[in-house]
């Protein structure tokens, strides 16, 4: 039971897990993963766990809203929480000094490669970003040979390592967090989630400019419909997921470290048990154009909001609506109300869920349909507004940032319409 594993001697830093320094940062050894044989080491390493478990939990709304100005229900907030977030240390990728910029709600706890064997340890973040980079010597086993970037090597799998992985990776997704890998953390993915690896679009890209197709449509509204995207390192990781189960978000054509075409996913998102996992090709570098950097921030706001879009998805099919637009947003004390508007083509049930963790933000939003009615609700975490026999034409919707804890507040705005047969 091992599989390969890629070795580079470069500029990883690691620790002990009881935060001894084994050496600094940009002077250490780079490891980094290649884990060929992912179907027979899945085998190996045991049953796999179901996806999609649903989670029971109701709007905090209450009933639908379809009244004009409804009086203020509890006004009371939620204590202020910020998010609990981890990241491993920078290598070819410092999400950790991105997130720092954000603001004070998404200060991240630097975590060391050996944390992520230990699910007691993950337990105690929402999300974890596992960035492109390396791992410990203690995870490789015999080298097998050349890793194509910076002299890096493949090596075996530790098969100890790799059990631990798997075990202490889907214990905390499962758990319903929700975990971000990218570029080379590929191979972690491999070895914690085996059954969702797609075999046939597992390559290595060689350096270029890729003009990745934006596929989600909240995306393309901040980016456009392209974007390109600068790959200056070689064999990094497509997203080779099995879809639709992955859900793309950009996907591209571009040239492997063999020379062939490929098209493939970028960055992909997919359920397991109660939690998400987040997976981009692209990474957080010092050169990223200004639109580049647009969509990491993004990146960063799908991540930790991931669980609760995934829970008003899953709340909204229930209910007999479809979501057909989804937009994700956020606000700092004293932001402007942002606004969205939707096109209904015919008459029927129409639902507005404004997603958000109760971390101590109030938000209101008002609903104006194309005949003048007005709906309004207010509220400290997700709830939803439904319009039974909403008019066709354009509704707006105004978000106002009533209590906003910390600068960049994330939220969603989802809508969606009775599905037929419903």
């Amino acid at each position: 039971m091992q599989g390969p594993f890629e070795n580079n001697f470069g500029s990883a830093s690691q620790c002990d897990p009881r935060g001894t320094p084994q050496a600094d940062r940009r002077d250490a050894w780079r490891w980094a993963l290649d884990v060929a044989a992912a179907v027979s080491l899945g085998i190996a390493l045991g049953a796999i766990w179901a996806l999609d478990s649903p989670r029971s939990r109701p709007y905090a709304g209450g009933p639908p809203t379809d009244v004009l100005e409804p009086p203020d229900r509890d006004r009371s907030s939620v204590a202020a929480r910020t998010l609990r977030l981890a990241v491993t240390p920078p290598e070819y990728d410092d999400m950790g000094k991105l997130l720092a910029s954000l603001g004070s709600g998404y200060q991240p706890t630097e975590i060391v490669m050996n944390d992520l064997l230990d699910a007691e340890r993950l337990a105690s973040f929402d999300v974890v970003f596992a960035t492109c980079g390396g791992v410990p010597q203690s995870w490789l086993g015999e080298r097998i040979g050349s890793a194509k970037r910076s002299g890096a090597g493949s090596f075996r799998a530790n098969p100890t390592i790799a059990v631990q992985l798997r075990e202490a990776l889907r214990s905390f997704v499962g758990r319903g967090r929700t975990l971000y890998a990218s570029d080379w953390q590929f191979q972690l993915l491999e070895i914690a989630f085996p059954e969702m690896i797609d075999h046939a679009k597992r390559a290595k890209g060689a350096v270029q400019t890729v003009v990745a197709e934006v596929i989600d449509p909240g995306l393309a509204r901040r980016l456009g419909p392209t974007i390109e995207l600068r790959f200056d390192q070689p064999a990094w990781f497509p997203a080779a997921f099995k879809e639709p189960e992955a859900i793309p978000y950009l996907r591209g054509k571009f040239k492997t470290m063999e020379g062939r075409e490929m098209t493939g996913s970028l960055l992909v998102r997919f359920p397991f048990e109660k939690g998400n996992v987040i997976f981009t090709s692209f990474h957080n570098e010092r050169q990223n154009t200004q639109i580049e950097q647009e969509l990491l921030r993004y990146l960063v706001f799908a991540t930790v909001t991931a669980q609760e879009e995934s829970e008003v998805r899953r709340t909204m099919i229930q209910g007999g609506f479809w979501p057909k637009e989804r937009s994700l947003l956020s606000a700092s004390a004293g932001s402007q109300p942002v606004v969205q508007e939707y096109v209904m083509q015919r008459s029927g049930p129409l639902q507005f869920v404004l997603g958000f963790e109760p971390r101590g933000a109030r938000l209101r939003l008002r609903v104006v349909g194309p005949n003048g009615a007005k709906y309004q609700q207010e509220g400290v975490q997700t709830f939803r507004i439904e319009v039974p026999n909403a008019a066709p034409g354009t509704w707006r919707c105004t978000i106002t940032p009533v209590e906003i804890p910390f600068p960049n507040y994330p939220f969603t705005l989802t809508i969606g319409e009775k599905t037929n047969g419903s």
